[in-house]
């Protein structure tokens, strides 16, 4: 249709909230309008933020759900605030069947339309004449379907039972509600949902009634919310098995119980007793730590037969993926520890995130960093001598292999687009974003900083604030004003900043030189200056003497007195772990840490070997220095430390790729001396290391005969060694093994083996298997939450990669409809596995078309060229400097006894 008569300004008008300046005030309803044509909306439409001058008040919502049929239906009523008059408003609703819009202002109700003008589900909703600025409620009734991919509400079924669940966050709530779907966008809801009789139905609330809706349904209604965001939004219904526990009791900060309720699918009841034990004592700590409440009504745990991230924070209903929340028969130690800290995580986002929300996207660190942060805080509380402040370390180092990229997002950083916004889901907001408040809350003092963080959470309730806010806020609430600067230094730039530490001694007065760089790997294009305000703390030894030295270093360089050494010789500048920095020292300095590597403290062990591993591939610590010290790392005596160590020799065993066999045998030289860990965790990774890394003949038989065993219902199996012992069955036993574990998929009801499984099948060595188990994501003969693992494992076996790109590559929109939605702007990330930038040009054809079902790739694509380029020359670079070295004489070996 075309634009109306009325004075072409009105163009301004029609389209509203950007141009209402051009409006003169009206009554109520005035000159009535045309709706403008989609192409002229598209010009004008909110790509991303919606301009705010519509609110919404308050939703009611009406929703028939029955999980066994492809549709459902909605009738939504959203009381808005207006900020200026307007002939519509931009909203959300993404693939809806609207039926109907009708506006009601002043007692007067009108039709209305709706127009979805962007494929990210940015709509118009016009009105027949421009409205004042005053409250008006739009009413919309619709229909859609389930969703097929995991996103939105979707339903999935399960040994004869179907499920629907809604996966709001982060902008897919539009996909089943139509509404205003910004995380600064908070509003009371008011729900109730028709089911099949005897279905269950959780929502964010407590169900109030429940009455007969005829033919065999019922409607249930749930309590008034909160202010909640669109992301938060719980819809679940199926027939799950309902798990009781007592109410959370009142304590010192709640006043008020909390009824406490599990679901599972039917059948797996049982195992989500351990986490839902874990709960009362979990929240405990956290009121305690914060001195803030609880803030809902009930808490709802939820393990969702099929998810496509780990979980996710509905208010007051947590969902997570079961093979994240169960505790089945076969759990091992590390399945355990992660179990804890996604529970933890999650219930901390109740407060984070939540109860104070960051407006918009690119504040997405406000919540997740925190819920990350809050894993270590709360477990280290309940459980002091369980290694969570080691994982910690090791969660931050993590990150800074994607922090090394020239082309890295900062932590908090402008997110202007729609489809850009699951890009900050990564290890840059969750794994930096904690270490860099992890540095800030041993700096300066878990008693400066957490309870500062109750008063910032206690003034913001409700409501929603981004980061200025916070740094504001969290400097006068801690009293320290250098704590807002700090977080502002690491959150607002990207990159890994590099401590350099020099001693300088003379005439018996001690003093360490401080100064900052940014890092940068061999074959990065990674400009110099970049300067952070940095709390550093060094330890030091000086024969018999130790101690530690910290200050925070705002300038380029800095010299700081050591008081009570005449020249330190073992120094970690970076004591305990606790920064988000690496560290470099002088070629003196890096032997005598290698000499005392292992009486390090775990945590500056763990710092130590990422900072040589650091220095190695920057070119910075020669080859000598680093296996050297890599060997030293294998005799620490800390399980933990074993394990990270482990995963550096795996790192180097790539490198040098088919030349690794020299590498090898000096670790398992290494190991052939040393007495087994004690920690279970480390046992299983050890035995993982001899079968797989190393092709230890008696550790691998020992993992193929527990596969063995295990697939045929004969054996038990930790859940820490299934993926290592299919890996090493699947390599040695031919398609009879491949079929059996395809097999098993589907008769061993585990999500966790269904996982091991998917990393593990391309590691079979026939062609003609590697080409079944890719026709298994083609044909939907394995669960879509897991399709894109099993690719990356076949692309990660270099004797099926190039058959597998080529497969990929000729049907790609068929590959890509079988991914999870959220995951399908990872999909560049497969051609990392080539470690060869000639690839590039390939992978920048793949994704010429832009295809709408891989909005917001570009910036995995420009993550992945640049990684293959400074893959390649890593790898040119270890086979360069170590070959002489690994040809030569074995390294004398420290006396362990």
């Amino acid at each position: 249709m075309r634009f109306l008569t009325v004075a072409l300004l009105a163009g301004a008008c029609l389209i509203g909230a950007n141009f209402v300046g051009a409006c003169a005030q009206r009554s109520v309803w005035t000159v009535p309008v045309q709706i403008a044509s989609n192409e002229a909306l598209a010009k004008v439409a909110p790509v991303g933020r919606l301009s705010g001058t519509a609110r919404p008040v308050a939703y009611r919502v009406d929703l028939d759900l029955d999980p066994r049929e492809t549709h459902f239906s909605g009738h939504v009523e959203i009381d808005i605030e207006l900020a200026a008059a307007t002939n519509g408003i931009w909203m959300h609703g993404d693939d809806l069947g609207v039926s109907r819009v009708t506006a009601t202002a002043g007692g007067e109700t009108v039709e209305a339309s709706w127009a979805e003008v962007l494929d990210t589900g940015v709509v118009w909703v016009g009105f027949p004449r421009r409205l004042e600025s005053r409250r008006v409620t739009i009413a919309i009734d619709y229909t859609a379907a389930f969703d097929t991919s995991l996103a939105g509400l979707f339903r999935v079924e399960s040994q004869g039972n179907w499920y629907a669940l809604a996966k709001s966050e982060s902008i897919q709530a539009r996909r089943f509600l139509p509404g205003f779907d910004e995380p600064g966008f908070k509003a009371p809801f008011e729900v109730s949902i028709t089911v099949p009789e005897g279905m269950h139905a959780i929502a964010n609330t407590p169900e109030v009634a429940r009455e007969p809706a005829g033919d065999g349904y019922e409607t249930i209604r749930f309590a008034p919310s909160r202010p909640l965001s669109t992301y938060l939004l719980s819809t679940a219904v199926g027939n799950f098995d309902k798990v009781d526990r007592p109410p959370l009791p009142p304590n010192d900060v709640r006043r008020f119980a909390v009824p406490l309720t599990g679901y599972t699918r039917a059948g797996k009841g049982e195992e989500l007793g351990f986490a839902l034990d874990l709960t009362p004592e979990m929240m405990r700590v956290f009121e305690e730590m914060l001195g803030q409440p609880y803030p809902y009504d009930k808490l709802d745990i939820i393990a969702a037969p099929q998810w496509p991230s780990g979980a996710t924070e509905l208010a007051a209903a947590i969902t997570y993926r079961e093979g994240r929340i169960l505790r089945g028969e076969n759990a091992g130690p590390s399945l355990v520890r992660a179990l804890k800290e996604i529970h933890a995580h999650e219930i901390a986002h109740m407060w984070f995130g939540n109860l104070v929300t960051p407006p918009w996207w690119d504040d997405l660190w406000l919540k997740e960093a925190f819920a990350t942060w809050s894993e270590t805080a709360v477990l280290a509380i309940m459980e002091p001598d369980n290694n969570h402040e080691l994982a910690a370390v090791a969660d931050g180092l993590s990150a800074m292999g994607l922090d090394s990229l020239k082309g890295v997002r900062a932590v908090a950083e402008p997110i202007s687009r729609n489809e850009d916004v699951r890009n900050a889901y990564d290890a840059i907001t969750y794994s930096k974003g904690q270490s860099v408040i992890r540095m800030v809350d041993t700096y300066f003092g878990p008693e400066v900083l957490r309870p500062a963080l109750g008063r910032y959470i206690a003034r913001f309730a409700d409501g929603e604030a981004d980061s200025a806010r916070f740094y504001d806020a969290i400097g006068k609430a801690s009293g320290e004003r250098a704590i807002g600067q700090v977080f502002q230094s690491f959150v607002t730039q990207p990159g890994v900043p590099v401590v350099s530490a020099r001693p300088v001694c003379s005439a018996g007065i001690a003093k360490i030189e401080f100064s900052q760089a940014r890092y940068r790997p061999i074959g990065s294009e990674i400009e110099p200056g970049a300067q952070w305000i940095i709390p550093v703390c060094a330890a030091w030894q000086d024969g018999a003497n130790s101690g530690e030295v910290c200050t925070l270093l705002n300038a380029p360089k800095r010299t700081v007195d050591v008081r009570g050494a005449i020249c330190p010789d073992v120094i970690v500048p970076n004591a305990k772990g606790s920064g988000y920095y690496r560290f470099d020292l002088p070629a003196e300095n890096w032997r005598a840490l290698t000499e005392n590597f292992a009486s390090l403290e775990p945590r500056e062990a763990l710092v130590s070997l990422d900072s040589a591993q650091a220095g190695f591939n920057a070119g910075t610590l020669g080859a000598a220095e680093y296996l050297g010290l890599l060997e030293a790392a294998l005799t620490h005596p800390h399980g933990t430390v074993l394990i990270s160590t482990l995963g550096a020799w795996d790192a180097l065993f790539v490198q040098l790729g088919e030349g690794a066999g020299p590498a090898q045998a000096r670790a398992s030289a290494v190991l052939a001396s040393l007495a087994a860990p004690s920690e279970p965790e480390a046992q299983m990774r050890l035995r993982a290391f001899r079968a797989g890394s190393l092709h230890e003949p008696e550790a691998r038989a020992a993992l193929i005969a527990e596969a063995d065993a295990f697939l045929a219902g004969r054996g038990e199996l930790s859940s820490d060694l299934y993926a290592a012992a299919l890996r090493a069955a699947l390599e040695d036993g031919g398609t009879a093994m491949f079929d059996r574990v395809v097999e098993a998929t589907s008769r061993i009801d585990d999500a966790v083996f269904l996982q091991a499984a998917a990393n593990t099948l391309g590691a079979t060595a026939s062609p003609e298997d590697a080409a079944r188990a890719l026709a298994l994501i083609y044909d939907g003969g394995i669960s879509q939450q897991v399709s894109f693992s099993l690719a990356m494992s076949l692309m990660n076996n270099p004797a099926h990669r190039q058959a597998t790109w080529d497969r990929v590559r000729s049907d790609f929109p068929g590959f890509v409809s079988r991914l999870p939605s959220q995951l399908r702007r990872a999909s560049p990330r497969l051609a990392r596995a080539f470690c060869d930038p000639s690839v590039i040009p390939e992978l920048d054809a793949l994704f010429a078309t832009g295809a709408r079902e891989l909005a917001g790739h570009e910036r995995a694509l420009a993550e992945t060229k640049e990684s293959l380029t400074l893959c390649a020359a890593q790898r040119a670079h270890a086979l360069d400097v170590l070959g002489p070295v690994l040809s030569g004489p074995e390294m004398p070996q420290k006396d362990t006894e």
